[in-house]
């Protein structure tokens, strides 16, 4: 995210990193204050950072580094925060920006594990469908048992049918005599 402001006596200009910046992570705001005349800026420089609407603020003066000011940002919850950058040279500067911190993503190890663990799932219940696919019986289904004839050990004889008092509890009915000729 980059910051830029300029009026008669003076610009600023600077940049927070990471531009959208996550809770709990830290960011890095850089500004630089120049003059169009006269003597270098020297200090000091304030920043102020409160969640919008909120009445808590924190207020961090900035370190000098060479040209640029300085300072780590920690957001403590997602949202839209109002940035306060202050500085006095000839007259008293307030300038307000805003920026929208977003809320902490899910930690790349759970990440990583979630999606092996899908992969893992779907690999198995795959393996697991081809499996019974191949074990399924050739026959179509709803055949009936009764076609399959238990292979005896010796040669069938021809045995002739029961009297009906012989067969107690049958289901066939008995054979009429005649139906027999």
């Amino acid at each position: 995210m980059e910051l830029r402001w300029a009026d008669a006596e003076e610009r600023l200009q600077g940049t927070l990193h990471p531009a959208l910046p996550r809770e709990g992570e830290p960011a890095l705001l850089s500004l630089h204050v120049g003059a169009f005349q006269g003597a270098e800026f020297t200090g000091p420089l304030t920043v102020t950072v409160h969640l919008k609407d909120s009445p808590a603020q924190v207020t961090k003066t900035l370190t000098r580094d060479g040209v640029n000011w300085h300072t780590e940002l920690t957001f403590d919850e997602p949202g839209l925060y109002e940035l306060e950058v202050r500085y006095q040279n000839l007259h008293l500067k307030v300038l307000t920006g805003y920026v929208t911190v977003a809320s902490r993503p899910l930690p790349q190890g759970l990440s990583w594990g979630l999606l092996i663990l899908a992969s893992g799932t779907a690999l198995v219940w795959g393996v697991r469908g081809a499996i019974r696919r191949l074990k399924a019986p050739t026959s179509p289904a709803g055949t009936s048992d009764s076609a399959e004839v238990p292979a005896s050990a010796g040669p069938a004889e021809p045995t002739a049918p029961a009297a009906p008092s012989e067969v107690s509890g049958s289901t066939v009915p008995p054979t009429d005599a005649a139906s027999d000729r």
